[in-house]
């Protein structure tokens, strides 16, 4: 059994698990909008959960009906290294203060032996982009094995090859990792953010890296959803300025978005 080990423990969410448990029950249960249908797709922030925790927990609420997914598709940008192209790891399991998550080991083997992404477990070591989301996943009882897949600069229609791929294999939850702009002041911010939204709400996927992170993973989905018909509706934003003792000065964006 090949574990990543958790990297960001004690740093992006507490590595003690009846705090981690108890943080994540507050984050999910604000009474945020409930979906009579599963989502298709969630685009989520990924900051640590002081911060963008709370948004977050307003979209992984939306996940009631969990046994209708089979597998789940986990796409985020790099932060340690640099990437080109789309990698995944090679371990079969990644661990959290809550235990081992499994992946769908086979099915990485594959898209790798097929030429979809390459193995790198390099640049999947320190990602917290990825393992941030994973505690959730846990606390809501999901056992649908992941499709972790850290992606670079890279043509949103590969992307979205990408994910039309996968989901056409079995039952899919797909997953964007992403914060928005970065390091402005709080004014400037949430008007670059709302365009940004409009951007996304309107499946336009020319977002560039200053506007969001994550924006390869979040064009490919945005492309993907055009050819299908699809549409994207944002549940909530904010920025760091916004958490108590936030500093408004130069703050980082959050948005969380889902697919119908």
């Amino acid at each position: 059994m090949l574990v990543r080990p958790a990297a960001v423990s004690g740093l992006f969410y507490p590595s003690d698990p009846v705090e981690l448990t108890a943080q994540l029950d507050q984050l999910m249960g604000g009474g945020g909008a409930k979906l009579n249908y599963a989502p298709t797709a969630l685009i989520v922030p990924h900051a640590g959960y002081i911060y963008s925790g709370e948004i977050a927990g307003q979209a992984y609420e939306l996940l009631k009906q969990r046994d209708l997914y089979q597998q789940i598709l986990l796409i985020g940008p790099p932060h340690r290294i640099a990437v080109q192209g789309m990698v995944v790891p090679s371990v079969t399991y990644f661990a959290t203060p809550l235990g081992h998550y499994p992946l769908e080991s086979a099915l990485l083997s594959e898209l790798v032996s097929e030429g979809w992404v390459s193995f790198d477990d390099s640049a999947h070591e320190l990602e917290h982009s990825l393992e941030v989301q994973i505690p959730f996943l846990q606390r809501l009882g999901f056992s649908a094995p992941l499709i972790p897949v850290i992606v670079g600069a890279r043509d949103p229609r590969r992307v979205a090859s990408l994910i039309d791929h996968v989901v056409s294999i079995r039952p899919t939850l797909i997953l964007i990792s992403s914060d928005l702009s970065h390091f402005h002041d709080a004014k400037t911010a949430e008007q670059l953010d709302a365009q940004t939204t409009q951007k996304i709400v309107t499946r336009d996927y020319s977002i560039k890296p200053e506007e969001a992170c994550g924006s390869p993973g979040i064009n490919g989905l945005l492309y993907w959803l055009q050819s299908r018909g699809k549409s994207i509706e944002l549940i909530a934003q904010c920025n760091s300025g916004d958490i108590p003792a936030g500093d408004r000065g130069r703050v980082v964006g959050y948005g969380a978005y889902v697919v119908y």
